[in-house]
């Protein structure tokens, strides 16, 4: 017997993509908790999270672990081969759902979490290719290998909707995706030099300056760092063991004010002697 793939109907732009609960949160019983903060420092962070996507045939979703590496604004890029289930998935319908969970934790409950629901596209553009793959071999470089299969892609999740937890009676409620996206307005210089910019920092030139803003700035001794991104808003940094994320001290748009704000960021090691 064939079973006909299901109808897909498509909500409008008004409508929500992630419809109410139906009940109201006790905000009275909430505890403390920057949703926007934890939010934009965990999608810079996850190393992996969980795709899920819609099998045409019976409509059931379908989960599967995948690496992570974002894009300049923050949203998630991941690779994905031609003859995977996802990809036949997607080939039919694009929405997608992405769970990220804080890592290290022994209980995924107790602490951050955050679901993203939106669309997946390829990544075609030559230029655009080529920066987010730097990006997300930066994260992965033992993944360079899968790059070279003919039917390997790169994928980007355009955000439409999410929701941010962090651990028990800590609800963002109902955030905005535009709070967690970098604006890259007006930064086009330094986003068509941070290649250099990264190798700079990487190089024997950069004096380890990651790993002296990592220790300042709770990355501790987690192996060698190394620069992996740069956007307005911040730098990523990458180690065998862990990534960090750490904010500027002001909004950048060119190399030198990005310079000028690592610069403040590593001030006290350097004022300390340390």
């Amino acid at each position: 017997m064939t079973t006909s793939a299901p109808s897909v109907e498509t909500p409008s732009d008004s409508a929500p993509v992630i419809t109410p609960r139906g009940r109201e949160l006790r905000l009275d019983a909430a505890l403390p908790f920057d949703a926007e903060d934890h939010g934009r420092r965990l999608l810079r962070t996850a190393r992996f999270g969980t795709l899920s996507t819609l099998d045409p045939e019976s409509g059931y979703p379908y989960g599967a672990a995948t690496n992570l590496a974002t894009d300049h604004d923050g949203s998630p890029v991941f690779i994905m081969a031609g003859l995977a289930l996802h990809a036949r998935n997607l080939a039919a319908d694009p929405r997608a759902s992405l769970t990220l969970v804080e890592p290290g934790l022994a209980d995924v409950l107790a602490g951050g979490r955050m679901t993203i629901v939106g669309r997946v596209v390829q990544v075609t553009d030559q230029a655009r290719l080529e920066t987010v793959r730097r990006r997300y071999l930066a994260r992965h470089p033992k993944t360079k290998l899968y790059m070279t299969l003919p039917d390997i892609g790169l994928y980007r999740l355009e955000m439409a909707d999410l929701r941010v937890a962090g651990g028990p009676r800590r609800n963002a409620g109902e955030p905005q995706v535009a709070h967690f996206l970098t604006d890259l307005a007006g930064a086009e210089a330094l986003l068509a030099a941070e290649a250099d910019e990264v190798e700079r920092l990487n190089g024997p030139w950069g004096e380890d300056l990651p790993g002296r803003l990592a220790r300042l700035h709770g990355g501790g001794d987690a192996g060698r760092w190394r620069a992996a991104g740069i956007d307005p808003e911040g730098i990523d940094l990458t180690s065998p063991d862990r990534d960090l994320r750490i904010r500027f001290p002001r909004r950048v748009t060119d190399p030198q004010a990005m310079r000028s704000a690592l610069a403040a960021l590593v001030r006290p090691v350097i004022v300390g002697g340390k």
